[in-house]
């Protein structure tokens, strides 16, 4: 059995959306057996699709690439700050 999730990260413009895909894609390669990882970038929406042989893994990568995307949200807000 295959588990299959679609994520879709809506940004507040075509060139957050690019800089959100360009921080996250040296981090996406390399994957272990049975595990399938795609990303795409239009404009400000960026789509991830995950399929694995494992619930477990499929899930563990979705939560891993949740933390990241929200991590790159607190450093965007940090640096759009006027004192940061």
């Amino acid at each position: 059995m295959r588990t299959a999730i679609r994520l879709s990260i809506r940004c507040g413009s075509g060139s957050l959306g690019g800089k959100l895909g360009s921080v996250l894609a040296p981090d996406n390669e390399g994957f272990p057996s049975g595990l399938e990882f795609a990303m795409s970038v239009k404009e400000e929406v960026v789509r991830f699709e995950i399929e694995s042989e494992s619930f477990v893994t499929a899930i563990s990568t979705s939560l891993a690439l949740l933390r990241d995307v929200s991590l790159f949200e607190q450093v965007w807000l940090l640096s759009e700050r006027p004192d940061g």
